[in-house]
């Protein structure tokens, strides 16, 4: 999937649909909702004394800052990521979590490609990490912003004699000046503003393109990365679809365009989907200093 190509949208029979079946979840909210699946986070968790499991995240915005522990359940949050539906959003992404601590312990024992379930459901975690993420929010109001700007523009100028005809055919009303124009414009649009505005644009779409990244993901090998020496670090923005040539690397790249992509999976694990094969394979010193660069790059406060 190409992020802002045609293929990209549901059809506007299907998003009405959808938003129907949701209305009636559409004031139910998890407020504080996890970016980081809080069973990946208990991967890079230590126990600390009598207070469980702790992490300790760094700062980027603040780094001379003093860095307190915080348990998993504390991390990886954002307040009001979805801001419709969002308890019916979260029943979306439980499903697939509950099945992560056994594909972890097939990692963790190294037999994991013995079991297909588990690789599928791995896969499936790069899925959800790559649009349950700050960078896919902000990628979906960058395409909502210009694809409605672009609309509006049209329909003032090489479309304007066709909504002049629409307004005619509708009301009566002969559109002459620029004012009324707009506003016509602007009534004809409102729908898709108030969808975006009111986050069930997102909430729908975010849902669509998890099924459609799931696929994408599931059709290629996944590689399971250890450490040579070191460890690998967890970013706010952990999955990173990533394309490689020659002398450059860049990330955050629509799937299709991805060469690979990348989720750390715990300080000794990195998973890396779209790849020829399956397998595990040793990452020396210095690949483990360009993924955890990336992770760092990529993050959008916390490391």
């Amino acid at each position: 999937m190409n992020e802002g190509s045609a293929d990209r949208w549901l059809t506007v029979a299907q998003f009405d649909a959808r938003i129907e079946e949701l209305r009636p979840e559409a004031e139910r909210h998890v407020v504080g909702q996890h970016v980081i699946s809080q069973v990946l986070l208990k991967r890079f968790a230590t126990p600390f004394g009598s207070n469980g499991l702790k992490l300790v995240p760094f700062n980027l915005d603040h780094p001379d800052r003093l860095h307190k522990m915080a348990s998993p359940r504390e991390c990886g949050k954002v307040k009001h990521f979805a801001r419709f539906a969002s308890a019916s959003l979260e029943q979306v992404w439980g499903r697939l979590e509950t099945r992560i601590p056994d594909a972890a312990l097939a990692v963790d024992r190294g037999d994991v490609f013995q079991h297909e379930q588990h690789v599928q459901t791995l896969k499936n975690l790069i899925a959800l990490h790559l649009v349950r993420s700050l960078h896919y929010r902000d990628v979906h109001e960058r395409i909502f912003t210009k694809v409605y700007t672009e609309q509006r523009t049209a329909l003032l100028t090489e479309q304007s004699d066709l909504l002049r005809l629409a307004v005619l055919q509708r009301s009566g009303l002969h559109l002459t000046g620029a004012q009324g124009l707009a506003a016509a414009a602007d009534q004809i649009l409102q729908p898709y503003l108030t969808t975006f505005e009111n986050g069930a644009d997102f909430r729908i779409r975010i849902e669509d393109t998890f099924a459609k990244a799931k696929e994408m993901i599931s059709a290629a090998g996944l590689e399971n990365l250890v450490p040579a020496t070191g460890k690998f670090l967890l970013g706010d923005t952990p999955a990173l679809a990533i394309q490689q040539s020659e002398d450059r690397t860049a990330f955050n790249v629509a799937i299709g365009d991805s060469t690979a992509i990348v989720l750390p999976f715990g300080p000794r694990h990195l998973l890396v989907g779209r790849t020829p094969r399956n397998g595990m394979d040793i990452a020396p010193a210095e690949m483990v200093t360009f993924l955890n660069q990336l992770q760092i790059e990529a993050a959008q406060e916390w490391v």
